[in-house]
């Protein structure tokens, strides 16, 4: 999905009784978007407001005070609005302003939630427009280092396209202090701690409650949510578990994933397996489909990625020669033959085990359009 289509995407929005939403991560390019929007508005009447940089615009009263003196007298208006959810109760102002102005506003911010929030105040009148990291294709089009290794590593995000590891954690713990303020997070070092063992245990079926209880019964009740706000501000994805023979989703043992290969790559040592996997499943999601992990009988397949009518069922061959295309295959080659399944390896393979496996090498996958 290269960067243009959001700028195509916002100006196709244009004009439609509604209040945009632009979220995604920081640093993924929503300010540069909504910046760049408000270029090609010359000759309208733009209001234009950075919560970050605007402190004393803490609560709904103040913001909607704040637009409504500056707009007073005007018959039209554009209202961008930058990182919103910094404003305490923010929606207040939004459901106000959109009701009570002669105004076509537009809002970003890091919580995915927010379009929730608003779709539940004006329900028929909210469009959404979620940014990713850049995807492979789209990075080997802006980058003279694009390789594949280096997508793996160092992940896509556009504020630090190749950029070095401590750059990096720089990143990851400047979203994560975001994800504090804007939550009010008490204990940061627990926090932290939780957040690295979501990054560590990335493709793992995990049980956060263990673990939590592993730290004592106390900490439990004080980071119970944490997983939960990580999800929210789409810093980790929690995939869960899909019984294929039952086709019903099953409790407990769900995965989480990073959104950037590079942001995990800041939070945690983790292995080849790892960036592989993660990186699949931020491909499956960027291409709209809706990912679970599978389980059919006692086997487990690491992908079941579901879109409109079409269903693949997808395993991941790890660099780690342990690992057989016998082995890794079973489940694929068990499942009906007119189900479509897809081996992802990093080189490519030949191998009549395979029967009606389709290979493709990992930079074939995420080079697809």
């Amino acid at each position: 999905m290269e960067q243009n289509f959001y700028s195509d995407k916002l100006s196709e929005l244009k004009g439609n009784f509604s209040v945009k939403v632009i979220s995604g991560l920081r640093g993924v390019g929503k300010s540069t978007l909504l910046k760049n929007f408000a270029a090609t508005l010359e000759g309208e009447e733009v209001i234009f407001i950075d919560c970050e940089e605007n402190p004393q615009l803490k609560t709904f009263q103040q913001l909607y005070e704040f637009v409504d003196a500056k707009t007073a007298e005007l018959e039209k208006f554009y209202l961008l609005i930058d990182e919103i959810d910094r404003v305490d109760e923010w929606e207040k102002a939004i459901n106000a302003l959109f009701v009570g102005a002669p105004a076509e506003i537009y809002v970003t911010g890091s919580s995915y939630s927010l379009a929730e929030k608003i779709s539940e105040l004006l329900p028929d009148n909210c469009d959404v427009l979620k940014m990713y990291p850049l995807s492979f294709a789209e990075y080997k089009k802006i980058s003279e280092a694009a390789t594949l290794e280096n997508y793996l590593h160092f992940g896509a995000m556009p504020t630090t396209l190749d950029a070095d590891k401590n750059i990096l954690r720089g990143l990851a713990y400047e979203i994560l202090f975001d994800i504090v303020e804007k939550n009010s997070v008490r204990d940061v070092g627990l926090f932290r701690t939780v957040t690295k063992f979501l990054a560590r245990n990335v493709g793992n079926s995990v049980s956060i409650g263990n673990f939590l209880k592993s730290l004592g019964e106390y900490t439990f009740y004080r980071a119970d949510k944490f997983p939960s706000i990580l999800t929210d501000f789409g810093l980790f994805k929690k995939i869960p578990r899909f019984d294929i023979k039952n086709e019903n989703f099953l409790q407990g043992g769900s995965k989480f994933y990073c959104a950037d290969n590079g942001l995990l790559s800041g939070l945690a040592q983790v292995d080849e397996k790892i960036f592989m996997e993660n990186a699949v499943c931020n491909e499956l999601l960027r291409r709209g489909f809706s990912v679970s992990t599978g389980r059919f009988g006692k086997m487990d397949i690491n992908f079941v990625a579901t879109h409109e009518d079409k269903k693949i069922f997808i395993q991941v061959l790890p660099p780690d020669k342990s690992v057989t295309v016998r082995r890794i295959t079973r489940p694929l080659r068990t499942l009906p033959d007119d189900c479509e399944k897809i081996l992802i390896s990093m080189n490519p393979i030949k191998s009549k085990i395979l029967e009606d496996v389709k290979n493709l090498t990992l930079q074939e996958f995420l080079s697809e359009d």
